[in-house]
């Protein structure tokens, strides 16, 4: 379980956390890290989507710090925000959202405009520029085609999904990774909301790989629940 404060959050995204953050979060985001990493190397996977039930549940804040503590190992790590009705990514980063993913599938720009290079091991694709039908973007096989690139050149591939009960986008994104991972936010995910998602990806066959709980009372320390840890956060991002 993952999740920050509005601080600290924007610390752990913006700079060096181990000089901007407590201890704990680091200790959280490390252990989520390595549960990923057990995930992704029984499975033999890159391409992780990480989704919600609904909006402003911490779910792009989680999906950017992981990948940002998967690239501290010097891994090769790629982000890319898939979220066309409410993308974050590039306000989180204060990047430019001009040319994105839904550029590169519509061929207004190549991929190496789209790319965006956070540190020596991180690059981002934001979003990108309005399209028409996103849905059909996102599942055509072009889109197809390119994470098959993207998957010669990254260790791992981090899909920040829209959320899974408003927009249909969700789905289709699941099923071009190789696991998924559903952030909740403890006091505000309702159980009909997370069984309502975990319904519509069951429908598709789509398995939740694990489950990031935000928004947790972390006492008493040492307390993990689930694969994550977790610790309290005062407020979240969508």
């Amino acid at each position: 379980m993952a999740n920050n404060s509005n601080k600290m959050a924007n610390n752990l995204v913006m700079s060096d956390i181990r000089q901007r953050v407590t201890f704990s979060i680091v200790e959280s985001y490390k252990n989520i890290r390595t549960n990923i990493i057990t995930l992704m190397d029984k499975k033999d996977a890159k391409v992780l989507a990480i989704t919600s039930p609904n909006a402003s549940e911490g779910k792009s804040t989680t999906a950017l710090n992981i990948a940002i503590t998967l690239s501290q190992l010097d891994k090769k790590v790629l982000i890319i925000d898939t979220d066309a009705y409410r993308p974050s990514l590039h306000k989180k980063l204060k990047i430019t959202n001009s040319i994105g993913l839904l550029d590169v599938l519509t061929d207004q720009s190549n991929l190496k405009q789209a790319i965006h290079q956070h540190n020596e091991f991180l690059d981002i694709i934001t979003c990108g520029s309005n399209a028409p039908k996103p849905s059909e973007l996102m599942s055509s096989q072009k889109f197809d085609e390119l994470l098959a690139k993207l998957k010669d050149e990254y260790d791992y591939i981090i899909l920040d999904a829209p959320p899974v009960n408003p927009v249909s986008d969700a789905l289709v994104i699941a099923q071009k990774a190789d696991a998924v991972i559903m952030v909740i936010r403890a006091a505000v995910t309702t159980h009909d909301a997370f069984r309502k998602a975990n319904k519509a990806l069951e429908v598709l066959d789509i398995a939740i790989d694990g489950v990031i709980i935000n928004g947790s009372d972390p006492r008493p320390k040492g307390y993990y629940k689930s694969k994550y840890s977790y610790y309290k956060s005062e407020k979240s991002y969508y």
